[in-house]
């Protein structure tokens, strides 16, 4: 049974957060098969902004080494709003107080049980058990709330020789990987043709998501997407040859962003989500009718004078470069959404593309029935990982290279 409904709203404002969302613009809700389709007029209002200030700050360029961070790469917040940071250069995860206040580390750099190589980020489950992952180990480790190892397991690749990219998890006890499958040369093949086969066709290699239990059995893909384009170039001959992989500027990359919630993702190439739930079925797609922004002359420029190569010095090399680039089939248009997070009310934040050196970065939000909301303005310096408790909390970098974690207050328009 097909059933189109078709609402309009005004953008209305609300005082506080207890009180309604603001109405969504224009929308287009099918439910077919159990899926939602909200497809929802494009929109330039502002749906919330953050405070100038953060509420609270955590990290310093000198102090006690529990404030100085090296690659943080994921910050939750558990029920009594402590904050749980998960520190890639350390090698190990942090636990702050709601004030700021050192609770306690645990994990370390090593490739022992409960320690860390590449750490991927740590996350709460709902039973209020924390899983970690690391990308190099492959390997899932579960801490209780103090730090305890509870277990481990080790993350199953798909096919062939995988690259398995640890994302969060996928539901109360699942976890979400993003896995892509390369089909490396055989001894009597050719290098350069079979990398050409693997990356150079119509279509990049396909990425999958792929929900796993916490011992590291996969369990089902929830969605599968080409991933990011390369260009494949040889130089030398023989046993000398060499061979070189290069990401194609403006190629959109799939992303996931995972909770105990479910799942959602994006193919990059639209203004568009799916939403999974927590036993990995499609309950929703969220659009925006809006085509991707052409890609110009100037957005490669850009792309290679802010692209820190340290080849791209002076004019001359920056127009080699982009003549080079200007060789590659690059996309007509700029990738989409690049970034997801699921808030605790249920919204659903994307981030759009923006050039590297970007002042301020436009996430997107739908309401929890898929409607679209309106942008929030996020600075260049300030990465979200949660939004709760009507706060964001994320980590600033300045002009020192300097991590800080914040949190800071979501203010909607019109209050």
């Amino acid at each position: 049974m097909r059933r189109i409904v078709h609402g309009i709203a005004a953008l209305a404002f609300v005082g506080c957060r207890d009180e309604r969302p603001p109405a969504a613009p224009a929308a287009e809700v099918v439910d077919s098969a159990g899926v939602t389709i909200v497809t929802s007029l494009p929109s330039d209002a502002a749906y919330a902004e953050l405070a100038s200030e953060p509420s609270l700050s955590i990290g310093a360029l000198e102090g006690p080494e529990e404030i100085l961070f090296d690659g943080v790469v994921s910050v939750v917040r558990d029920g009594d709003d402590n904050l749980i940071v998960a520190d890639n250069g350390a090698g190990e995860i942090r636990v702050f107080d709601s004030e700021g206040r050192h609770l306690r580390s645990f994990g370390s750099r090593g490739d022992g049980p409960g320690e860390f190589q590449a750490l991927a980020g740590a996350w709460l489950l709902a039973d209020g058990t924390i899983v970690a992952a690391d990308r190099r180990l492959q390997r899932i480790s579960r801490f209780d709330s103090q730090g305890t190892l509870l277990g481990t397991g080790t993350l199953a690749g798909v096919e062939g020789m995988d690259m398995i990219t640890p994302v969060g998890p996928a539901g109360p006890a699942t976890f979400l990987s993003q896995v892509r499958s390369l089909t490396m040369p055989g001894i009597s093949e050719s290098p350069l043709e079979s990398l050409e086969e693997a990356f150079g066709g119509d279509e990049a290699p396909p990425e999958y998501f792929v929900r796993y239990s916490l011992d590291g059995a996969p369990i089902d893909t929830v969605a599968r997407h080409p991933g990011e384009k390369m260009s494949v170039s040889a130089s030398g001959s023989g046993t000398s040859m060499s061979l070189n992989l290069l990401r194609v500027p403006f190629s959109p990359e799939p992303t996931a962003h995972g909770s105990d919630r479910g799942v959602s993702v994006t193919a990059g190439t639209r203004y568009e989500a799916r939403v999974f739930d927590d036993t990995g079925t499609l309950i929703r797609i969220v659009r925006v009718a809006e085509p991707p922004t052409p890609r110009t002359d100037e957005h490669l420029e850009s792309y290679v004078r802010n692209s820190g190569n340290p080849f791209a010095q002076d004019e001359a090399s920056i127009r080699t470069m982009v003549a080079n680039y200007q060789e590659m089939p690059l996309p007509e248009t700029l990738p989409a959404y690049t970034d997801l997070r699921t808030a605790d009310s249920g919204e659903l934040w994307a981030r759009r593309y923006h050039l590297r050196g970007a002042p301020a970065f436009r996430w997107d939000v739908f309401g929890a029935d898929g409607r679209y909301q309106g942008r929030v303005e996020v600075p260049g310096s300030f990465s979200i990982e949660e939004i709760s408790g009507g706060e964001v909390v994320g980590v600033s970098r300045d002009e020192f290279g300097v991590e800080r974690v914040e949190v800071r207050e979501l203010i909607l328009s019109g209050r």
